[in-house]
């Protein structure tokens, strides 16, 4: 290791050194190991001491991959949000008047890569923060330059739309799969740096392995280069998938889910659901659809609501109620991810009958109902599936990053 990242990295306060933090350093961290010299020590020790206990609090601890990542989180943090900082608003154009890079974070399912970041952000003042999943950002700028047809200027007044009032964008799972997604999230990412804006991301890639199809891998090469532009990169080391041991999943909505085999009308009872008859069927009016529903129970507004996990924003109706659907109606249809997020701002519960091996569905079923874990996982859904088989039988067939989808299905509980 060069000797200059090695005088770096021995100014990490003590208490936080550990092994890995040096091979994390190796890593392209010599920005990392400035602002490790640079931070207010006492607000970097209590954000890393917050993640340590909020470890604890759910029966675990940071293991040696995990920890350099914590360490540069608590560093990013506080200079961005911590009040010690003197945090100023940079104007657009003005780039890194605040000599904060952000960090993306990368590594395998199962990792803790979104729960640092959230236990990181969860430990500081929250004003100015945006935390979004990569789909609904992508969402929302379609959208909006979809309102804006036919007037020049549109993408512009949707990135002002959304980053107005931002001083740190967290962007969870930054996957850009689709090339309308990652252009538009590109533009997102390039405008959040001129602005000031600190980036921090996840994902299951490093940011040259995204889109990695070589007949779209150049559209997504301008998200690349903003990504390196702005963050520097760090890789949470090899361990333990902690949502198959049940560790650090923090999330009640998810947990009150459940997968049921061979998915009954019995199970659902045990389960508290009441099957729906022939004639509760009905149709939802979506945005941009209309699905077919087997029913639907309507509760009072709020009532078990789960915390917003994805920036839907105050103000917003909170989730109630559940809805019943079938899976060839969900997932052998049109159904897009903006339909998924839509159902998960409307409905608490979301219950999937009938789904089966997803070998015997077609490709783009399989892949929808992936989009569907994602979704919900991240909103923090209660998800409750009738299913042919466990889990991994089930989605034992072509399904794009079928390692994280298992991984978060493990985390079901089973009936």
């Amino acid at each position: 290791m060069p000797q200059a990242i090695e005088r770096e990295v021995a100014v990490v306060p003590r208490a936080l050194t550990h092994g890995p933090v040096r091979a994390a350093a190796g890593q392209g961290g010599s920005r990392v190991g400035s602002m490790w010299r640079r931070s207010q020590g006492d607000d970097v020790h209590r954000v890393r001491a917050a993640l340590d206990a909020a470890a604890a609090g759910l029966g675990s601890v940071l293991d040696d991959g995990q920890r350099p990542v914590a360490d540069a989180l608590a560093v990013v943090g506080t200079r961005t949000l911590a009040p010690r900082c003197g945090r100023r608003r940079g104007r657009r154009g003005r780039r890194g008047r605040r000599g904060v890079r952000g960090l993306y974070v990368h590594g395998d399912v199962g990792r803790g890569k979104t729960w640092l970041v959230d236990g990181t952000l969860a430990a500081l003042p929250a004003d100015g923060v945006l935390r979004l999943h990569a789909f609904e950002a992508a969402r929302r700028l379609h959208a909006a330059v979809a309102r804006e047809a036919g007037r020049p200027g549109g993408l512009p007044r949707a990135l002002d739309s959304l980053l107005g009032g931002v001083s740190v964008l967290f962007l969870d799972e930054l996957h850009a799969h689709d090339p309308g997604d990652a252009m538009i999230l590109s533009r997102l990412v390039r405008e959040a740096f001129d602005r000031d804006v600190v980036l921090l991301a996840t994902s299951n890639y490093p940011p040259r392995g995204l889109l990695p199809s070589p007949l779209f891998h150049h559209l997504v090469l301008p998200l690349v280069r903003s990504v390196e532009d702005c963050c520097d990169v760090l890789g949470v080391g090899p361990g333990p998938d902690y949502r198959r041991r049940g560790a650090l999943t923090d999330r009640p909505g998810w947990r009150a889910g459940a997968w049921a085999v061979p998915g009954s009308a019995a199970q659902a009872a045990a389960i508290g659901l009441d099957t729906p008859g022939p004639g509760a069927r009905t149709m939802i009016r979506l945005a941009a659809t209309t699905l077919p529903a087997l029913g639907v129970r309507e509760e009072a507004s709020g009532q078990g609501a789960v915390p917003d996990r994805a920036g839907v924003g105050a103000g917003r109706v909170p989730p109630s109620g559940e809805v019943h659907l079938d899976f060839r109606e969900l997932c052998e249809g049109p159904t897009s991810v903006g339909d998924l997020l839509e159902l998960t701002e409307r409905f608490r519960t979301l219950v999937v009958w009938r789904v089966p091996h997803l070998s015997g569905a077609t490709p783009d079923a399989a892949q929808r109902f992936a989009h569907l874990v994602d979704v919900c996982w991240d909103r923090d859904t209660r998800l409750v599936v009738l299913a042919a088989a466990r889990p991994d039988e089930v989605v034992d067939a072509d399904v794009r990053d079928r390692a994280r989808v298992t991984s978060r299905l493990a985390a079901l509980p089973r009936v």
